[in-house]
């Protein structure tokens, strides 16, 4: 097998792949349908003329001709037909030339067939096939002027019209054309006329794979294969093969003839030619970095490094949670990186537009809602769809690429671009970047619009927090006034009722001493009950004077020496009656031996130790009530256990609060206060000791509290520490 067969198979083999690769990527544009059409008959055309040369056989060699003169005017036509349509529109659309130009093709093609038919002798010889030339060649051959004409005329017109996308589509059409003609006339004209070499005609044919590959690159731009790469360094090769096979070729005929003179190789020749390969391989790396470039600079124009850019958008997207600095920032990123003249974020909130930042050129129109619901494909590249409403929605806003932005559980809005400043449309590089990007930016987003929301949150609860602050420190401030007017009204209150409940008591006491004359039985029980009332009413005064004092400031610890067991056996005695008379055991356990005097309060220890054993009398039904009394290391324990109601569980946390009263205690004892726990709590913590509380409801309590023996130095001469809202005395009739 020839070197030459070879390197046409291969030629062939690549036309019909980019032919193909061009129809698949759209199978249903009319472009893309016409340039494979054009493939097929250049491939059969350029089949027949390769071998009509090639065969040893007169008939086999007459076929082939025919087939040539026959496919000649149909690959001419397809190639009209296809640079007319080159962007799914004719751009000459007189109906009565084309239907010219295609009976002209047909006749053409008929009559080439017949001719060769007619022709007396055909030959295969070693240089190629021999025929008799007559005028039906200039017909023919004006014919395929006319239709090859008319198809470069046409993308000149386009060129000329089209703008952007359009007309860098056009312009790469036209230089592979370029470059395919003029191979085609160095190769089948001047270098044969030249040099004699008839061999070189066959470059003509070789060239139609430029041709080809500029064409299917300007179809398809990249987008399934990328073939930039390809036809970029294979252009620069070409060119640089072409140059030094010139400059060497020329060298060693033009200068071995201005030199030596004579047409026979010499050893001065050898020398000759072997200093220009020396030149050629000094000259070989600085020629080819030097096309290397040229070629970068067309079909490199929009060169980025993907990496690169997914760096630094993943940068900003981890170190910016401002919704708007990720939208501005990624976006000219973007838009910058892959040279686009407009970019725009629209994002979504509750299936509404929420924000949309802008870069580059503005849009005439603005997308409505209705038209991005159309736009409801992961990415849509504009060029690659097919002709419809999602079509013409991108063209009227001049949207190239619409990228949807989705978390997995959420829609964010949307990625649109324009057309790139290049002219190209996107490629497989830029459709890479975009799927690796959309889960990114979609997640950035989401997480920022959160953020935002946080904020924005936090913002209007604080200043809900802030008025509703303000309301309180009013609603505190009148709360105050009327704590104060009320502390006020029972401190006056209970002065006044203090002077005629004493005189009530005094001319009851004179009655019932027989100062007004002898009373019956019944007369004096009568005054006992008066006589008991106004003493717990001058207690109730009592405790209501220490809860005012207590809020003023003014309720003092007054440390003095006492008996502690004198003072309780002094109490226990006083309530003994009252235990007999409700049929219970009151017990006393004092302790032995004689005690050192203890630093107290006197009366105020007095009316705790006194609240708590008559509560426990009042809230025991039968049983028992237990006082005792004994030294624990340096403090008094003083524990009143009884067999009575007890205290609920839920009560429990509340019991030593002002005003508060167990459910079961008011059931028995309807008139109490609520103040004797609280003022009996706040008067052994204000002299450094601690209540002790134990009790089962439906089974007892135990009441009590331990003290200090000796008051600490630092309150032996100050008053009592006061609470606002809490109180250190004794209410006799409370639990």
């Amino acid at each position: 097998m020839s070197l030459q067969l070879v390197v046409f198979i291969l030629i062939l083999v690549a036309n019909i792949v980019l032919g193909a690769v061009t129809f698949i990527r759209n199978p249903k544009s009319v472009p893309n349908r016409l340039f494979l059409f054009m493939v097929i008959c250049l491939t059969l055309w350029m089949t027949a003329s390769f071998f009509e040369d090639a065969v040893h056989s007169n008939e086999l060699a007459t076929f082939l001709l025919r087939f040539d003169y026959a496919f000649g005017p149909i690959v001419a036509l397809s190639f009209y037909e296809f640079s007319n349509n080159l962007i799914n529109r004719p751009i000459i659309k007189n109906r009565f030339f084309n239907l010219f130009l295609i009976f002209s093709s047909v006749a053409a093609a008929l009559l080439g067939w017949v001719w060769v038919v007619s022709l007396p002798t055909v030959k295969a010889t070693l240089q190629g096939v021999e025929y008799q030339t007559t005028g039906f060649e200039y017909i023919y051959d004006a014919i395929l002027l006319l239709l090859f004409g008319s198809g470069i005329i046409s993308l000149i017109i386009r060129s000329r019209k089209s703008k952007g996308r359009e007309k860098t589509q056009t312009q790469i059409v036209v230089t592979g054309l370029s470059i395919w003609i003029f191979l085609a006339l160095l190769a089948n004209l001047l270098l044969p006329q030249l040099f004699g070499i008839p061999t070189l005609s066959r470059i003509g044919l070789y060239a139609t794979s430029i041709y080809i590959g500029f064409t299917s690159y300007a179809i398809i731009k990249h987008h399934l294969f990328d073939i930039r790469a390809v036809v970029a360094r294979s252009l620069s090769y070409l060119l640089l093969l072409t140059t030094m096979g010139g400059i060497y070729s020329l060298g060693i005929f033009w200068i071995s003839n201005l030199l030596l003179g004579s047409n026979t190789f010499s050893y001065a020749q050898v020398g000759i030619n072997m200093i220009l390969a020396l030149i050629l391989v000094f000259t070989f790396q600085p020629l080819r970095r030097f096309f290397e470039r040229l070629t970068d600079r067309i079909f490199y124009r929009d060169k980025y490094d993907s990496q690169e850019l997914l760096n630094q958008i993943t940068q900003t997207l981890a170190s910016e949670i401002n919704l708007e600095v990720i939208l501005e920032k990624t976006l000219a990123m973007i838009a910058q990186a892959v040279r686009v003249n407009f970019g725009q974020y629209i994002v979504f909130e509750k299936g509404e537009v929420y924000k949309i930042e802008h870069y580059g050129r503005m849009p005439e129109q603005v997308i409505t809602k209705s038209e991005m619901k159309l736009l409801d494909r992961s990415m849509l590249v504009a060029d690659e769809i097919e002709a419809g409403r999602r079509k013409e929605i991108m063209d009227k806003h001049h949207i190239r690429l619409s990228l949807v932005l989705r978390t997995k559980d959420e829609f964010v809005g949307f990625l649109l671009l324009g057309d790139k400043l290049s002219g190209d449309i996107y490629s497989t590089q830029d459709l890479e970047l975009f799927e690796i990007l959309a889960n990114e930016l979609a997640v950035a987003i989401v997480n920022a619009k959160a953020y935002e929301e946080i904020s924005q949150f936090n913002v209007t609860l604080q200043d809900k927090v802030d008025e509703a602050t303000k309301r309180l420190r009013v609603a505190n401030n009148h709360l105050k006034e009327l704590d104060q007017a009320k502390d006020e009204f029972i401190s006056m209150a209970s002065h006044q009722l203090r002077t005629p409940l004493t005189t009530i008591k005094g001319y009851i006491s004179m009655l019932q001493e027989g100062d007004a004359g002898k009373l019956t039985k019944e007369q004096l029980e009568f005054l006992e009950y008066a006589y008991s009332g106004s003493e717990r009413m001058v207690s109730l005064i009592s405790d209501l004077l220490n809860v005012s004092r207590m809020s003023s400031g003014k309720f003092m610890i007054d440390r003095q020496p006492i008996d502690m067991v004198a003072l309780v056996s002094e109490e226990v005695r006083q309530l003994v009656s009252h235990a007999e008379a409700k049929q219970l055991k009151l017990i006393w356990e004092p302790p032995a031996g004689k005690w050192p005097p203890a630093e107290l309060d006197e009366n105020k220890t007095r009316q705790v130790v006194m609240n708590f054993i008559d509560n426990a009398i009042y809230y025991t039904k039968q049983g028992s009530v237990t006082v005792t009394l004994k030294q624990v290391g340096d403090q008094i324990e003083l524990r009143v256990t009884d067999t009575g109601i007890g205290v609920p569980q839920a009560a429990r946390s509340k019991l030593f609060s002002k005003f508060f009263r167990a459910g079961n205690a008011q059931q028995v004892r309807p008139d109490g206060t609520g103040l004797g726990l609280y003022l009996a709590k706040r008067v052994i913590e204000d002299q450094g000791g601690k209540i002790i509380f134990e009790s089962t409801e439906g089974k007892g309590s135990t009441f009590g509290f331990l003290l200090p023996m000796h008051a600490p130095t630092a309150t032996k001469t100050k008053p009592a520490a006061t609470k606002p809202a809490e109180v250190r005395t004794k209410i006799a009739v409370t639990t």
